[in-house]
């Protein structure tokens, strides 16, 4: 088959708006999320009266500051980080409002700060999702699928599930969750029925070739968003995104799944232009589940993060002694060397399986 000029021109205007989308879709993804994250950390610090030096967006080469009383803002080149720099954070320091001279609660507020606004941005986007569906998966059987193991177990519409085995059911997710993990072992449901919470019913999921996945064979009921509704329904999708993060740090460290089945920051800026192309709602989408992940993943007592000054702070409420600056500076200097070295391997897989596709 033969191209045209105007073909080829084409398909480098196309190549060329794609590459544009994925780019400034990456940008404000990951600008969002960074300053989100160190609005947390720099607002509590304010809160608790802790003297910040300089509030920052990226990481590296500095392109643009202004400074407004005692803080600097500055824009940095490198869209992989960003930082509130505290007096007496990483150092001794004799001024009262250096981090090392708050109360120890303080501390812990603001480390614990940035993280929780990723998960409350998740939290917000899931709200902003829902009222653009206009409608709510419930964990309620809206319509039974004949000769399907609901049915067969004596199940109706209208029941709502609140409980598989010794799992509790909050929304539809946490029950294709749970059946993808139990396959066709048979599992005992516990639903409401008019008020009622009725005995378990023992039900055998069974595989669809089409859906590829394990059923129970129903069709969820969907409800208008209200807005008690809504809250519920995206704080348990918060929960449940964030339980998904640590399940799968689990499956990494056991082995289960693979290390070239991690994501770096290639990986993720292709799926943001993937998502982008899908429109609004899948970018906000993965917008909201990397902004969890962040969060989570933030929160765990790894060297370099949020989790690992936390648990010092901890040891020294325990021992009731500061630990050493230094030793601390050091401990948080390799791990943060360590994710580095892993950033730049998972970047490496990223690649290559971007050239392999």
């Amino acid at each position: 088959m033969e191209y045209s000029v105007d073909d080829a021109n084409k398909q480098i205007i196309i190549r060329t708006v794609v590459m544009l989308v994925t780019a400034i879709s990456a940008i404000i993804v990951f600008a969002l999320l960074i300053f989100i994250h160190e609005l947390g950390h720099f607002s509590v610090a304010k809160m608790v009266d802790i003297k910040v030096h300089e509030f920052a967006i990226g990481m590296g080469p500095l392109l643009a500051k202004f400074k407004k009383g005692e803080t600097m803002y500055s824009i940095r080149a490198l869209p992989i980080g960003g930082y509130v720099k505290m007096e007496g954070e990483e150092e001794a320091s004799t001024d009262e409002r250096a981090f090392r001279n708050r109360p120890l609660w303080a501390r812990i507020a603001v480390i614990v700060a940035g993280a929780f606004m990723n998960l409350v941005l998740g939290f917000v986007i899931f709200i902003i999702l829902t009222y653009m569906s206009g409608g709510i998966v419930e964990p309620v059987i809206g319509e039974l699928m004949d000769n399907m193991p609901a049915q067969k177990a004596g199940l109706m519409p209208g029941d709502r599930i609140v409980k598989i085995d010794n799992t509790k059911i909050n929304i539809q997710d946490d029950i294709r969750f749970y059946l993808m993990y139990s396959k066709d072992k048979p599992i005992k449901i516990t639903v409401k029925r008019n008020g009622k919470i009725l005995a378990p019913f023992e039900v055998t999921p069974e595989y669809s070739e089409e859906s590829q996945a394990y059923m129970l064979g129903y069709k969820a009921q969907v409800v208008e968003p209200t807005l008690m509704n809504t809250l519920s329904n995206s704080f348990y999708e918060t929960i449940f995104y964030s339980k998904i993060v640590l399940f799968s740090l689990g499956e990494l460290i056991t082995g289960r799944v693979g290390f070239n089945q991690m994501s770096g920051p290639v990986g993720i800026v292709k799926e943001i232009g993937t998502a982008a192309s899908l429109g609004i709602a899948p970018l906000l989408m993965l917008a909201a589940l990397i902004s969890i992940n962040l969060g989570v993943f933030n929160l765990l007592p790894i060297p370099a993060l949020d989790g690992s000054k936390i648990f010092f702070l901890l040891v020294e409420g325990i021992r009731r002694k500061p630990i050493d600056p230094e030793k601390e500076g050091l401990v948080h200097m390799i791990g943060f060397a360590m994710l580095i070295l892993l950033m730049i391997l998972v970047t490496f897989s990223d690649i290559t399986k971007l050239i392999g596709s």
